[in-house]
């Protein structure tokens, strides 16, 4: 059990750099093997204590409150924070907090929605806890200073700075950010009911006076940026194997191999899927080739079309 009061999970954005699968389903949303995007980031609050959880949503709501509530069970009571107009990460916290969400008392957990994740918070609550900083970052060993930023820890676990992507300069003990926080009840009382980012709403004035830590946690982080970072992250997960969503109409003479075939999808006679994700009511014709691609929703292949390394997309029902 952890002292945190709550915990906030953040969904409202608009995925630009997932486009176009972004463009008919929010990115959290998008199907994985053992749920959407956004699964990893609710478990991971439920399994720690935290059974008040706020949702914000802004762009296709709908369909990110259907994922979300398709996930919630392990005694997880969520509310839902829809924004009018984007609010950004910082606004989004706040208007969650005004409407009641977060509670009145203690720390918040605040998670990025858009992750596969597997970690041990236990440091990050714990750091939390003894130096009660405005708020305190869960980090991870860098896998690659030149993709992701970089934060700087100081032998006290106090951050020093935050830097752009880049060499890592000699000495320098940096860390990557998985998306995973503690936020004071201080630090949150104080955010402006506005649109505004953590960067710079909450961040940078916490690092300013030294009251921004960074605790070292363990586990899995895998980013779900782009559509090749999903499809990556699907065959990872998959390994080889497939996993066929219950409302699926497979055809007997149909061949899938390490795939995703989500809810309502129709594979025709003869039809090869590859390495790829077909879901959310797409239509695979007979005798159709699909490789390392993803469909999603009313689009479908012509019989006999290769579709190869494509991204794919229509409208999907309920939006």
């Amino acid at each position: 059990m952890t002292a945190v009061a709550a915990a906030m999970v953040l969904a409202a954005g608009r995925g630009e750099r997932m486009r176009p699968l972004s463009d008919v389903l929010p990115k959290p949303a998008l199907p994985l093997a053992d749920g959407p995007v956004v699964a990893s980031a609710l478990h991971l609050a439920a399994t720690n204590g935290v059974a008040r959880i706020a949702v914000n949503t802004w762009h296709l709501g709908r369909l990110m409150e259907n994922a979300v509530t398709a996930t919630t069970g392990l005694g997880m009571r969520v509310g839902f924070s829809p924004e009018n107009s984007l609010m950004g990460t910082a606004g989004g916290l706040a208007l969650a907090r005004d409407r009641g969400l977060l509670g009145t008392t203690g720390p918040v957990l605040v998670v990025n929605g858009d992750g596969r994740l597997r970690l041990d918070l236990g440091p990050l609550f714990e750091g939390h806890r003894a130096r009660r900083d405005a708020v305190t970052l869960g980090l991870l060993p860098h896998p690659d200073p030149n993709r992701w930023s970089r934060v700087v820890v100081g032998p006290q676990g106090t951050v020093t700075a935050i830097r752009p992507p880049g060499e890592v300069t000699p000495g320098e003990d940096s860390f990557v950010y998985p998306g995973v926080m503690v936020v004071s009840r201080e630090a949150l009382d104080g955010l402006p009911s506005s649109p505004g980012e953590i960067p710079g709403r909450l961040w940078f004035p916490a690092l300013g006076v030294g009251r921004l830590g960074g605790a070292l946690i363990s586990g899995e982080w895998r980013e779900v940026g782009t559509a090749a970072d999903y499809l990556a992250v699907v065959t990872e997960q998959l390994a080889g194997e497939n996993f066929i969503h219950h409302t699926a109409a497979v055809a007997p003479t149909a061949v899938i191999r390490a795939s995703l075939i989500g809810r309502n999808v129709t594979i025709g006679e003869r039809a090869v899927m590859h390495g790829s994700v077909v879901a959310e009511g797409a239509r695979i014709a007979n005798d159709s080739f699909v490789s390392n691609s993803v469909l999603l929703g009313s689009t479908r292949s012509l019989a006999g079309e290769r579709v190869e390394t494509e991204f794919r997309v229509g409208p999907i029902d309920g939006a």
